[in-house]
């Protein structure tokens, strides 16, 4: 082969290298793309209300954004609409929400090693008193010991 000949090659082949990573970088975008929601105005209106039930307001002691009439409630339901028109999914909300407020902004927090105690607390406790309430009872059903004490 001649050296002409193995530089064409070598140039084709670069070419097709760099055409394929960029078809493959425009596929990626176009699908991140169409990984949105694309809602109708009143599936928007419906989530948002439901994401704002479900959602603590940081201001207001025990008022959920929907009922509260704090300026940051009404900052963060905008926020919820406009992120539900641009696509954004409930979940995706709801985690971009806890991370910047934490995860008391949940009416009910996700179960974690720092929630295990709130969700598993009250079984527990159950359990116990009826653990010991059956240990009770069982000792009150024994019966009494039918010999005398007597002391020589």
């Amino acid at each position: 082969m001649s050296r002409s000949y193995t530089s064409t090659l070598m140039r084709l082949l670069v070419g097709f290298a760099v055409l394929l990573c960029i078809s493959l970088s425009v596929q990626t975008s176009v699908q991140a793309a169409s990984d949105k929601i694309h809602y109708t105005p009143d599936q928007i209106r419906d989530l948002g209300f439901e994401i704002a039930h479900e959602l603590r307001c940081p201001m207001s002691v025990n008022q959920n954004l929907f009922d509260s009439g704090a300026p940051i409630a009404s900052e963060l339901k905008g926020q919820i609409f406009l992120m539900l028109e641009q696509g954004e999914s409930k979940a995706a909300i709801i985690d971009f929400l806890v991370q910047r407020y934490g995860e008391k902004i949940r009416y009910q927090p996700s179960f974690s090693s720092a929630t295990a105690v709130l969700w598993l607390g009250p079984i527990l406790l159950l359990i116990g008193i009826v653990g010991f309430a059956a240990v009770f009872i069982r000792e009150q059903r024994k019966p009494a010991n039918t010999k005398a004490n007597t002391y020589e």
